[in-house]
């Protein structure tokens, strides 16, 4: 799948709109008993050509572990965004909702993501809604290696964003590689740094997107006396 979009990438006759960007975030989250995962997301995106300011968003994520490294979950997002032609500020609220599944061989770790997407403009303070429902479906692939004796694991991932039924006129499709690794500080915090290229499917003038991205992740692990209990009967 990687190597024919890699070759669309170099044509120059379709004249893409091309930037780079850098995404900054933090991320909070606590794992309960191995089941259940509370995420808290704050993101910062810089984008190098026009405005300096891109957008910011807050994200709360509920996941849940099922059998077989098998997950769901659900997250709000509350998007501030730049207004492309004003000096003003636009707000979203975006909801996704996503299945997960892992699964190990040796040292290679394989990962696929189904997630469903709905955003929408906001007016603000308040909840009425002023432009198109933009929906995605995004079909996600990755893979890690664990390198012996190595604290920077690489991870490589290719993902589709396909739009929904009734889209607006400026919505495309389009595709995301993304190469990164994550340093370890300790048992509870790591960092992750990742390249990411990003194109729309569009015959003339797609937007081609370079993203350098940092991240910073605190998780709190926690067992219930009663979950401990069970696990040690079992």
């Amino acid at each position: 799948f990687i190597f024919p979009l890699l070759i669309n990438a170099q044509k120059n006759a379709s004249m893409p709109n091309q930037w780079a960007e850098n995404w900054l975030s933090g991320n909070y989250s606590l794992k309960l008993n191995n089941q259940w995962k509370f995420s808290f997301e704050e993101q910062l995106r810089l984008k190098y050509v026009n405005k300096f300011y891109d957008r910011s968003f807050s994200e709360f994520r509920i996941e849940n572990f099922l059998l077989n490294q098998c997950s769901w979950g659900v997250a709000y997002r509350h998007i501030f965004k730049s207004h492309e032609f004003e000096e003003r500020t636009v707000h979203y609220k975006r909801f996704n909702y996503y299945i997960s599944q892992k699964w190990n061989v040796n040292r290679i770790a394989f990962k696929y993501r189904i997630q469903y997407q709905t955003k929408r403009e906001v007016l603000a303070n308040t909840n009425k809604h002023v432009s198109e429902l933009r929906k995605y479906w995004r079909l996600k692939t990755s893979v890690s290696y664990n390198i012996k004796n190595w604290k920077l694991d690489p991870n490589m991932g290719v993902e589709f964003f396909v739009r929904g039924v009734n889209h607006p006129t400026d919505q495309y499709n389009k595709y995301r590689i993304s190469l990164g690794t994550k340093y370890k500080i300790n048992q509870n915090q790591n960092i992750r740094f990742k390249y990411m290229f990003e194109k729309q499917y569009k015959g003339w003038n797609p937007e081609v997107i370079h993203i350098a991205s940092i991240q910073y992740n605190y998780c709190f692990k926690h067992k219930t006396k009663n979950y401990t209990n069970k696990k040690n009967e079992e």
